[in-house]
């Protein structure tokens, strides 16, 4: 008896031991870790932002100017806050770093913040696609669903970098393609349930999704037009 409690102990042990091992490879090959930063600047960011948009809204129009703009804005000044943000199916917060949110409710959130004329509550309940398709125009929406998860990436970086929303079989979030990396940014309903930054080339959620479609909101000069126009 002693003999079978003693093997019990060394096998859940073991098994403890490997469950670690897993999780902290999981992070470090999947997680893309950011500093945490303080919630109290984000209004600041926002403000710098609108401000900026308005000064560009006044130019002779510059597509690519304004890609550039609003890609780098919400990478760095928008996305950055909410990481760590706790997931929940019904999460709604406005707020980064306080209550929770869902992801179509992180989408159409941190879009409403860069000034993207939309019906934030509506457009976070609605499939996927359909979300894809009222921000962006047919030539920008691509649809790479049964493929693996290696050729999805190798297709993608065909379109460019850039900023793309992605909706899968039951999530969505988006994708950044850089020089410096490709990335999923996405509040997770899987551990670590939470708004992450994950490998493009790690995404459990991406490789294992049936359905894939994306929109390339970065490229689309009606998206970036309706943008700049916002009140």
């Amino acid at each position: 008896m002693k003999i079978k409690r003693k093997n019990l102990s060394y096998t859940v042990l073991i098994t403890l031991i490997i469950g670690i091992a897993f999780f902290v490879a999981w992070q470090k090959l999947m997680v893309v870790h950011e500093p945490v930063l303080d919630t109290s600047y984000y209004k600041f960011e926002l403000d710098t932002i609108r401000t900026q948009r308005t000064a560009l809204a006044k130019e002779k129009p510059d597509y690519k100017k304004a890609k550039s703009q609003f890609v780098a804005n919400i990478t760095k000044k928008i996305f950055p806050y909410w990481y760590g943000t706790k997931w929940d199916f019904n999460g709604t917060t406005k707020i980064p770093g306080e209550g929770a949110i869902a992801c179509g409710y992180f989408v159409t959130t941190t879009l409403e913040h860069m000034g993207v004329p939309i019906n934030r509550v509506k457009m976070a309940q609605c499939a996927s696609e359909e979300m894809i398709q009222s921000l962006t125009t047919k030539k920008n929406i691509h649809h790479l669903s049964n493929i693996p998860l290696k050729e999805f990436e190798k297709r993608l970086k065909k379109f460019g970098n850039g900023l793309y929303i992605i909706g899968l079989d039951n999530h969505t979030g988006y994708i950044f393609l850089s020089d410096n990396g490709n990335f999923f940014i996405h509040s997770t309903g899987w551990f670590p349930f939470k708004v992450v930054k994950d490998k493009l080339s790690e995404s459990r959620l991406i490789g294992k999704s049936k359905y894939r479609v994306v929109g390339k909101i970065s490229d689309d000069e009606t998206f970036l037009k309706k943008w700049l126009a916002a009140k």
